[in-house]
């Protein structure tokens, strides 16, 4: 099938600064010193990995970076990373860079494999740029990526980007759900560089946090306790210096979702670029994912329901009925066996975030599913419509300030897509031409053609065909 994207409105869709870090040389003058020198910090590389029960210096609430590799579950500890901060591994064939700044919040992974399938191994700089860490890589020990970006700023090819990877952070008690046979970093191991150096940290220093003032507290926590300042933007007020944020770059558009304001259990169904994504996120965990909706050429929206596994959240697709579970697999329906394809992001303390992507968007509550609105709003098809010809219930719905429309087409042909108000005058034509057969995606962002917010109420919206008299309306809800 044919899938194609119809971005119709798409006011402020991309961030002005978004591709700001395109050519991050700039940045070169924002750094600063951390305190430690170049591998003061002392980067792992190839630590060994022990069964759970063989480690004694995580607690069930510590977090950890969890990763599969053709189905091996390691986890990285953020104990490991309060310390050492970067970890380079390899397992098999693939090599990859785990790594963790304490001061800005955030847990990434990057694919460490080098052309010609040798490993390639990053050490801590000493350096920061808005309190953010810089890696160096150690082929040339010049070249520097901040990680948050994970773009070179200097050396021979100013401006490569590192490929991020999807990662799980949450609990060590929800991963080990997760994965049962997973596997975990042993403390004292993968210092071999440092050998005859310094020693290597046991476990009782992997227990301790090493970010706590007497008078300031817990940093991770405290709003006043800020070591240094973002450089290259001021502190965004718009929420607490350390809420924590879900972060998405995708199609140069950056998205911020944060945790306090998602509901606990939910289901999101949002378009970051031009792909359809769904955020899931549990509180206790304090875990968000992220995954693409489109599997196999179809687009999927998804409701929560009620858990009957052993994870948290389960939720359903609305356009096969099949029911899927945190990890993104299909557990029961006609698509089981599926796994939907996690989105690579990363969880941040909000004035990192803002401080690097200042025209980030964030979520204001759009995208949830009522599963009684798809009930109530449902169209009755004809056994006259071919099955190719859809028009799919908007979502959100009810919707503030945008929302997104799905449909399908038969064939090749002249296609109309069109918003009426309830007394049957034409607000909005979204759609009038030709189009290939297959599924799109249009947005409505709730104006109309002179580009004035319309008001609050029901919406009628028609898919027509004319030239092969076909016909599909529904309804929604707009409310301010």
């Amino acid at each position: 099938m044919k899938y194609a994207i119809a971005l119709l409105i798409v006011a402020a869709a991309i961030p002005a600064a978004a591709g700001r870090y395109n050519s991050p040389g700039f940045l070169t003058s924002h750094l600063v010193s951390g305190g430690p020198p170049k591998d003061g910090i002392p980067a792992l590389t190839n630590p060994n990995f022990v069964a759970p029960d063989q480690v004694s210096y995580l607690a069930e609430g510590d977090l950890v970076l969890g990763l599969v590799f053709d189905g091996e579950a390691r986890a990285y500890p953020h104990n490991i990373g309060w310390w050492n901060e970067i970890i380079n591994d390899r397992v098999g064939e693939r090599s990859v860079t785990v790594s963790l700044c304490p001061l800005t919040g955030t847990g990434q992974v990057f694919n460490a494999t080098d052309t010609d399938g040798s490993q390639i191994e990053f050490g801590v700089s000493g350096l920061l740029i808005n309190s953010n860490l810089v890696m160096y890589d150690r082929r040339d020990g010049v070249t520097l990526y901040p990680q948050m970006i994970y773009t070179s700023i200097n050396g021979d090819d100013p401006g490569q980007r590192l490929e991020l990877l999807p990662v799980v952070e949450t609990t060590w008690a929800m991963w080990k759900k997760m994965y049962p046979n997973t596997t975990v970093i042993e403390a004292s191991t993968g210092w071999e560089r440092y050998l005859g150096d310094r020693p290597a940290y046991n476990e009782k220093a992997y227990e301790t946090y090493p970010y706590f003032s007497s008078r300031l507290g817990d940093y991770r926590t405290s709003n006043d306790y800020l070591i240094f300042q973002p450089s290259t933007s001021g502190l965004d007020t718009r929420f607490a210096v350390k809420d924590v944020v879900l972060g998405l770059c995708n199609d140069e558009q950056t998205k911020a979702y944060p945790f306090l304001d998602m509901p606990d259990g939910a289901v999101i169904n949002d378009f970051v670029g031009d792909d359809l994504m769904v955020v899931l996120y549990d509180a206790n965990s304090r875990t968000a994912l992220a995954y693409f909706s489109e599997l196999d050429g179809q687009l999927l929206s998804f409701y929560a329901v009620e858990s009957t596994g052993e994870l948290p959240i389960e939720f359903v697709d609305v356009e096969t009925g099949t029911r899927w579970n945190m990890l993104g697999q299909a557990v029961q329906g006609p698509l089981k066996g599926k796994t939907l394809r996690q989105v690579p992001s990363y969880n941040s303390m909000w004035f990192a975030w803002a401080a690097y992507w200042p025209d980030t968007e964030i979520w204001q509550g759009e995208g949830i599913v009522d599963p009684a609105e798809i009930a109530n709003t449902a169209v009755e098809e004809t056994a006259s419509l071919p099955s190719g010809f859809a028009l799919a219930q908007n979502f959100p719905n009810p919707f503030n300030p945008e929302t997104q429309i799905r449909y399908q087409l038969p064939a090749d042909g002249q296609v109309q897509l069109s918003i009426y108000n309830s007394t049957g005058q034409l607000v909005r034509s979204l759609v009038d031409g030709f189009q290939s057969s297959g599924l799109y995606i249009a947005r409505w962002n709730g104006r109309d053609a002179d580009g004035q917010a319309v008001a609050s109420g029901n919406y009628i919206y028609r898919l027509q065909m004319p030239d092969k008299e076909l016909s599909l309306t529904r309804t929604m809800s707009l409310v301010q």
